[in-house]
């Protein structure tokens, strides 16, 4: 097997290659290790194609060392493709995937990481074009989600000041949602909505706690429009997982499970897919089950 580690340089407060780099050398005998740096954007997506298409015949796994976009990235570049697998050495400000599977720390023994075995995962497929391993937003979080990705590296809580900015200029968003042919917000209005594989999400939500990583559903919540103080009270329940079990909040939230999803608005709308953000006017969501082989190590 062909162990290719992606390394995002600039993912999370510490220079992650320098780092990495010194850990792996102690395996440079043991395993066929190839190292890339990333140097822009997509650039992971990129390179794990080419890699594969240079190495058609061979069992291949791929280590994304950064957050949630450097693993997209690689997820985008190996989907549907069974000679390659996926997993993490989490090294971002997010990683908010691994913990839907066991938490950070799962992740970074190496030698478990190298004998890790793999794990069909689904994926939610974005236009035919576009695959989201863990949570998709709209509305108030995909507006946080642009000002926290433009504050990385300058800011220890991108997040939460992505939060307060949201706060004055996205509280009512104009999307109408239709969950397998039906639509849930005949008003055509939200607070929010997310569609999830994982669980969490801005690095300690759990927006989506039913969620399955392999049961062929996208988890949807959809939140309608409520007052700022009203939201204020439902941020604690919602980072604690609390908000679908909640009943004093059934009549502002909205749950369900479905396989395709049809996004809709006037104007141009954000869509923020595991932490990158998209634009356009409509959006067709459709889970693919076992679209993915995720390597998972040994939980002790």
């Amino acid at each position: 097997m062909k162990h290719v580690f992606i390394i995002n340089p600039i993912a999370g407060f510490e220079n992650s290659f320098t780092k990495l780099s010194e850990n792996l050398r102690a395996y440079k005998d043991k395993y066929d290790i190839t190292i890339y740096v990333t140097s822009s954007v997509k650039d992971a997506t990129e390179y794990s194609r080419e890699f594969i298409k240079n190495h058609p015949n061979d069992e291949i796994r791929f280590y994304s060392c950064g957050g949630d976009g450097t693993l997209g990235e690689v997820v985008n570049g190996i989907v549907n493709l069974p000679n390659a697998s996926v997993t993490c050495y989490p090294c971002g400000s997010g990683n908010d995937f691994v913990k839907s599977v066991g938490g950070k720390e799962r992740f970074l023994d190496l030698d478990k990481l190298f004998n890790a075995k793999n794990k069909q995962v689904d994926l939610i497929k974005i236009n035919d074009s576009i695959y989201s391993l863990n949570v998709i937003n709209i509305g108030f979080e995909a507006k946080t989600c642009q000002v926290a990705n433009m504050l990385k590296g300058k800011s220890k809580h991108p997040y939460t000041r992505g939060i307060v900015s949201a706060l004055f200029t996205s509280m009512l968003n104009h999307i109408t949602v239709e969950v397998d042919g039906e639509v849930i917000n005949p008003n055509g209005t939200l607070l929010l909505s997310t569609f999830a594989n994982g669980g969490y999400e801005g690095g300690k939500y759990n927006c989506a706690p039913r969620f399955k990583i392999d049961d062929g559903l996208i988890e949807v919540c959809l939140v309608k429009p409520i007052s700022v103080l009203k939201f204020l009270s439902l941020v604690k329940k919602y980072e604690k997982g609390e908000h679908l079990d909640d009943k004093k909040l059934s009549n502002i939230i909205l749950y369900r499970q479905a396989k395709r999803i049809k996004l809709t608005s006037k104007k141009e709308f954000l869509l923020c897919v595991d932490g990158e953000i998209y634009s356009a006017k409509e959006f067709n969501l459709e889970i693919i089950p076992k679209a993915l082989n995720f390597a998972l190590p040994e939980n002790t």
